[in-house]
């Protein structure tokens, strides 16, 4: 071990006496010892590491998850004939269940912003594994929050994942949205009514020139909030449009 590494053990040792750390998604102790360099062993317990599913095989359009040998058509059943409006494709690193969904709901409604860091770091690898090369025009752009819910939150963990992500992929981070309105959470609303109720809540704050956009929030269900966005940014002369997300 070198000196670097017995310096790092013991500081993590110190502030794990002083601070004890828990699981970013059950609240279980977490060991005093954490192996740097591996981002999940710093937020999340063995038994909720082990119960994260990351997506390999996705829908290209949406997301979603594909089971092996299915149809390698560009878009799925399940969106198959649903909107995209201005989004190209979808990259997502988890599916949203099990202790990925405990893991983000901990990190929207319970303060573990550390958790963002690492999500965002994955999500970038998970990107260039899905895309590949990347333009070198290419821009990060989160998905911000309105002004009330982030001063009541603290943060927006859309961009401090999009940060993360995008020192990965070495490309900027532009914050080139703005939310014009506060709308109610989608959970709850049907599918199909969902684009009217964050129809208009973007804004673009500044023109893009043709520059193609990653576009980067936590989680993907209906698409909704990223189509209305991406509609913001088109509107703002961006390029082609590709969302990013840690679950789906």
């Amino acid at each position: 071990m070198s000196a670097l590494d017995l310096a790092r053990d013991l500081a993590t040792g110190l502030l794990s006496l002083l601070a004890p750390r828990t699981c970013a998604a059950c609240l279980a102790a977490l060991p005093p010892r954490a192996t740097f360099g591996r981002e999940w062993a710093l937020v999340l317990c063995p038994p909720c590491r082990r119960g994260v599913e990351p997506i390999g095989a996705a829908c290209p359009a949406c997301g979603a998850p594909r089971p092996p040998f299915s149809d390698p058509a560009p878009r799925c059943r399940s969106c198959r004939g649903r909107p995209l409006g201005e989004v190209a494709g979808t990259v997502a690193l988890l599916r949203y269940r099990g202790p990925a969904r405990r893991l983000l709901h901990r990190v929207k409604y319970g303060g573990r912003d550390d958790a963002c860091a690492p999500l965002g770091r994955a999500l970038g690898r998970r990107v260039v594994e899905a895309l590949g090369p990347l333009d070198p025009a290419l821009v990060v752009v989160p998905v911000p929050l309105h002004l009330l819910r982030r001063w009541a939150r603290g943060f927006n963990q859309a961009e401090r994942v999009a940060e993360a992500a995008a020192e990965v992929l070495d490309r900027p981070l532009v914050p080139a949205l703005a939310r014009r309105r506060r709308t109610r959470p989608l959970f709850g609303v049907r599918r199909e009514a969902r684009d009217a109720v964050v129809a208009g809540a973007f804004r673009a704050r500044r023109a893009l020139g043709g520059r193609p956009v990653l576009l980067v929030d936590d989680i993907r269900t209906s698409g909704a909030t990223l189509r209305a966005a991406a509609a913001a940014l088109a509107a703002a002369g961006a390029g082609a449009v590709t969302a990013a997300v840690v679950a789906r």
